[in-house]
């Protein structure tokens, strides 16, 4: 009997280890060509959007897709429907509002780990919302940083993100009064915003920074200039196909001549071996992440596995 998931049991089930173990082993399979992804499809109305992703990960045994509706206010419910990728039965369908923000805070993460430089230990962030605190949790599980310096537009939001992040992952949060506080000599920088203007500038980064821009999957946003895409020796996406579409700072840099498609690569070759990440510990290095559906079957498939066998979820009679 396939089963439902409630984002009650995910938040039992699921955690950030999890989350980077198993989107770090789904750019991989992705890397090594083992593994397909469907980029984001959408039927616009009036008053919603439906979007629409899937993937298929047969060393995983899964096939699915994730679906959610967004308002123009920005509210989306996420769910996720998972196939046995033998039988084609259906295993699972899955509420995935906080199993989406876990696997896009552990695919940066996992960027961190692969680009950023070893001896790295301050984080800019800028965005206080709820992909922020995913994003933060993700690089403090994979590389700890001494010191966290944080920017909103609201002083009330940093200030509480700053209160409850430093208590949760006890680390040193500094909220500050810029972007460019933020920013300037940062060891990795994440945009977590939603923004439709740059929020950062070329001239800010150091020689040797890793830069994560997360907040956007609109091809007319943006959260980095193109003078900062062109300053970046080394950019990663994590679909090429996806990034065409809907990667509004490479898209807008490609149009002002300061960037070719050919000078992307996937993260997945990159943890799959087959392409090299940072090469010296000057490059400034960039992920741009969209999203992909693969991350989403990958975390969702395990958070399966752990719902079996401790006997959680609800039987679905079909």
């Amino acid at each position: 009997m396939p089963t439902y998931l409630t984002e009650a049991d995910v938040n039992h089930l699921a955690d950030m280890d999890l989350a980077l173990e198993t989107v770090e082993a789904s750019f991989e399979r992705r890397g090594r060509g083992a593994a397909a992804n469907v980029g984001r499809q959408r039927a616009r109305t009036k008053d919603a959007t439906l979007q629409l992703m899937g993937a298929a990960d047969p060393e995983i045994g899964a096939l699915g897709a994730k679906l959610y509706p967004t308002l123009p206010d920005g509210h989306a419910t996420f769910v996720i429907i998972i196939f046995d990728a033998t039988t084609g039965m259906l295993t699972a369908v899955i509420e995935a509002g906080r199993l989406s923000a876990l696997r896009t805070g552990a695919a940066s993460g996992v960027s961190v780990k692969h680009l950023a430089r070893s001896d790295a230990r301050t984080v800019g962030l800028i965005g206080t919302g709820q992909q922020a605190r995913t994003q933060l949790e993700a690089v403090c599980a994979v590389q700890p940083p001494s010191i966290v310096r944080v920017f909103s537009r609201d002083p009330s939001h940093v200030n509480q993100f700053a209160a409850d992040m430093s208590r949760t992952l006890q680390v040193s949060i500094e909220p500050v009064a810029s972007a460019e506080n933020a920013v300037r000599d940062a060891d990795v920088v994440i945009t977590a915003t939603t923004a439709v203007n740059p929020v950062i500038e070329a001239s800010w980064l150091a020689p040797g920074t890793h830069v994560v821009a997360m907040g956007t999957n609109h091809p007319l946003h943006r959260e980095l200039d193109s003078s900062t895409i062109a300053r970046a020796d080394r950019i990663m996406v994590d679909d090429l196909d996806g990034a065409r579409v809907e990667c509004g700072d490479l898209i807008a840099a490609a149009e002002d001549g300061l960037f070719q498609w050919g000078e992307a690569t996937e993260l997945g070759q990159v943890v799959a071996g087959r392409a090299p990440g940072r090469t010296h510990a000057d490059e400034i290095t960039l992920f741009e992440s969209q999203g992909i559906a693969l991350w989403d079957i990958a975390l969702g498939q395990a958070i399966v596995e752990r719902a079996e066998a401790a006997g959680v979820g609800q039987c679905l009679h079909t």
